[in-house]
């Protein structure tokens, strides 16, 4: 090869490489939707989860951006066309957005996913039995709480319609706030749910009853994401909580922190999605 073909040649390389380069910077600069659950309103979950989204972009090397919708029916839909590349999600979408849109389990939460049934000292309402005729607030209907809450209520012989009277609200601030301002008599919640509202918002409510503990918030991959950074996303979460900005959000949240998600976990949510997929 004489000198004029070897300067040819590496200047192909040269461009060659400044293409892979380019691409490179492309590709981490393309948008990377994290969806989160509308249980709060925007404006909350972005402020909570906004540590969590750093952390990853840092870790990781990854644009980031937190996505959600205005309600649970247009999440689900959301999920059902893959248009989020990661989701944080309740236990029963997640099976079903595994059964039914290929999405894989990476981690759940280690805090168990329970439902309260709350009231305010101002209703004089004392126990399950002195709710009949009253209203009570619930998040969206097709909240897992939800469903829940009304295991409960059926549990302790209340006449869904008949006896009680449900209320479904956009999340479990505005059930919460429901309650708060005397609406209602009694509210379903969740501990998690409690602690990420405002104090002055919690101060005066009164636990009636509590469910059965179910798997909680879990976390899953797009079936388009590469493997390798699946890999790499569910280890970054998982080493979350030894972070300080980690600590803090757990904190916060009331999650404890992340654990594996198993296939065996998701199963348990299958008499929940056949409920969910009626009221779809």
């Amino acid at each position: 090869m004489n000198k004029k073909q070897e300067d040819a040649m590496q200047y192909i390389l040269t461009c060659i490489g400044m293409l892979l380069l380019m691409a490179t910077q492309a590709a981490r600069a393309e948008p990377i939707e994290f969806g989160i659950l509308p249980v709060l309103s925007t404006r909350s979950i972005i402020t909570l989860y906004d540590p969590l989204r750093e952390y990853l972009e840092r870790r990781l090397g990854l644009h980031v951006i937190l996505a959600t919708a205005p309600d649970y029916r247009t999440y689900i839909a959301r999920t059902q066309n893959r248009e989020f590349r990661y989701l944080m999600t309740a236990p029963h979408f997640a099976r079903l957005a595994q059964l039914e849109s290929g999405y894989r389990p990476m981690v759940r939460v280690k805090h168990e996913q329970l439902a309260l049934l709350l009231t305010d000292k101002a209703t004089g309402v004392a126990n399950l039995a002195a709710l009949r005729g009253k209203i009570i607030a619930t998040p969206d209907s097709l909240a897992v709480v939800t469903l829940m809450g009304m295991e409960m209520l059926r549990a302790a012989s209340l006449s869904l319609g008949k006896d009680v009277t449900l209320r479904a609200f956009p999340s479990f601030n505005s059930a919460l706030i429901a309650l708060r301002n005397g609406e209602v008599a009694a509210a379903f919640s969740s501990p998690v749910a409690l602690t990420q509202m405002p104090e002055d918002q919690r101060r005066g409510l009164i636990t009636l009853a509590t469910s059965q503990p179910q798997l909680p918030v879990c976390y899953l991959a797009n079936p388009s994401a590469p493997p390798s950074e699946v890999a790499a996303m569910t280890h970054a979460l998982l080493e979350f909580e030894a972070t300080p900005e980690g600590q803090a959000f757990f904190k916060k949240t009331g999650y404890e922190g992340f654990r594996a998600l198993q296939e065996v976990d998701l199963r348990t949510m299958d008499r929940y999605v056949k409920e969910i997929k009626k009221r779809l």
